[in-house]
């Protein structure tokens, strides 16, 4: 497998076309969410068949990230998207002509493999499009873009059935956004001009990079801490603003969800001047700050307050996540993005399932206010760890391997600070990456 240089024509084209799919894919998958009622008087879906729509959701991501997450190092970065662009259109497909709850958990699992596809292949051609000099961008929507293309599926959803109550109109609507972006596919420059076998990419382990574990747990404790509190309002966002601040219709509950997702997207980029390591030091201990203060503002039930804080708690995390991708992918070799990707996002997906499982448990003997107090402490060990290794700059080992950071340099010489010795090239070396979890 080779890594291909683009132009900056080729290389924008890319990564907007690219964004636009991602975004998009995601939006998908929050179509449905808030139709679910209307699914229960249509269909007779039942509670139990809520429930279980978001672990058959669950299951479709982290198989597809655990067997699949590198296949688009098989088959390469644009026939991948794709084939998700299409799982996704077969999802809104599904669900616009379910009949029963069977149908309704159907279309959810195709849903679920089209967002594992677009954690791992999707992101990666996002990656693979942006050079190290807008690497902050590329960071930014691989790790915050999920979770923004959520917030616009679940308010445009809500805003477009407010206007048109047909599940035909919404559904068609997400289909031609995604079928547009399907056509537009060719249109992209694939980035990845050899490809390695496909028994070789679906093998299922979690991918760890031998001379980066370190910074490996580093991301996954951001992603971790900052998901534990993003995630829990997808499901209680709108109980929030109902049983706490007295809310009478869905669209506080939707304002509140889109401060804790929209803004995350500005972290990255805001940041990009600073130094990385400071920058995460400071996020995490805004994210937990933001915990605390979001307990002590339901407490008092200050509504305008908390929701100041959510969107405090958004840029925090963005700045988080797509801080320490950054330094992630800029010290890995350039043919591992996809590989990298799926792991972090396999451990943020299936840790999160856990805290979030662990946090409604909480939250049936207590409050709401108790259960954000509990996730500022459970912040404040994750600061701590963040905080003590990234204290000291990390040592550059001579090794020869064709990093991200060193494949952008050596084609683009300008991004070299002057008093920085320019790089030479170097030979790709082997798999430097160390299989932590092996299943084959």
């Amino acid at each position: 497998m080779h890594k291909e240089e683009l132009t900056r024509g080729q290389s924008l084209r890319g990564f907007v076309l690219a964004t636009v799919a991602f975004l998009a894919i995601f939006a998908a998958t929050a179509v449905p969410i808030p139709l679910y009622a209307d699914y229960q008087v249509t269909i007779g879906l039942t509670t139990a068949d809520i429930s279980n729509t978001m672990f058959t959701y669950l299951i479709a991501v982290t198989l597809t990230l655990l067997f699949a997450g590198r296949i688009s190092d098989a088959f390469g970065r644009t026939p991948i998207t794709s084939l998700t662009l299409m799982l996704a259109i077969l999802g809104c497909v599904l669900f616009m002509g379910a009949r029963s709850g069977a149908d309704v958990l159907l279309a959810r699992f195709v849903q679920g493999l089209s967002a594992g596809l677009g954690m791992s292949a999707v992101s990666a051609l996002v990656i693979d499009c942006v050079g190290e000099r807008h690497l902050s961008w590329g960071s930014a929507v691989a790790s915050c873009g999920s979770m923004f293309g959520i917030m616009l599926g679940s308010v445009g959803v809500g805003v477009l059935y407010g206007l048109v109550p047909n599940m035909v109109v919404v559904y068609g609507t997400m289909i031609a956004v995604l079928a547009a972006c399907l056509f537009l596919m060719p249109v992209i420059h694939e980035p990845l001009d050899r490809t390695v076998s496909l028994r070789a990419a679906v093998r299922p382990r979690i991918y760890v990079p031998r001379d980066c574990r370190l910074l490996f747990a580093v991301v996954c404790v951001c992603y971790l801490g900052t998901w534990l509190v993003s995630c829990y309002f997808q499901s209680f966002a709108a109980p929030i603003a109902y049983s706490c601040f007295g809310a009478t219709s869905p669209l506080a509950g939707s304002i509140i969800l889109a401060l804790v997702m929209a803004p995350a997207m500005a972290g990255g980029p805001l940041v990009q001047k600073m130094d990385p390591r400071r920058a995460l030091v400071l996020g995490m201990a805004a994210v937990t700050v933001s915990a605390a203060l979001m307990a002590l503002c339901i407490a008092a039930r200050l509504e305008v307050a908390f929701m100041a804080v959510c969107a405090l708690f958004s840029v925090a995390s963005g700045v988080c996540v797509a801080v320490a991708l950054r330094m992630l992918l800029l010290e890995v070799s350039v043919l591992r993005v996809s590989a990298i990707l799926s792991s972090v996002n396999l451990v943020a997906y299936a840790g999160s399932a856990l805290t979030g499982a662990a946090c409604g448990a909480l939250l049936e003997a207590t409050s709401y206010a108790t259960v954000f107090a509990a996730m500022a402490l459970v912040l404040v060990g994750a600061t701590l760890f963040v905080a003590a290794s990234v204290r000291k700059p990390r040592r550059h080992s001579a090794s020869k391997r064709l990093t991200l950071r060193r494949f952008y340099r050596k084609h683009n010489p300008e991004l070299v600070p002057a008093d920085e010795p320019r790089p030479l090239a170097p030979a790709p070396a082997a798999d430097e990456a160390a299989p932590v979890a092996s299943l084959s």
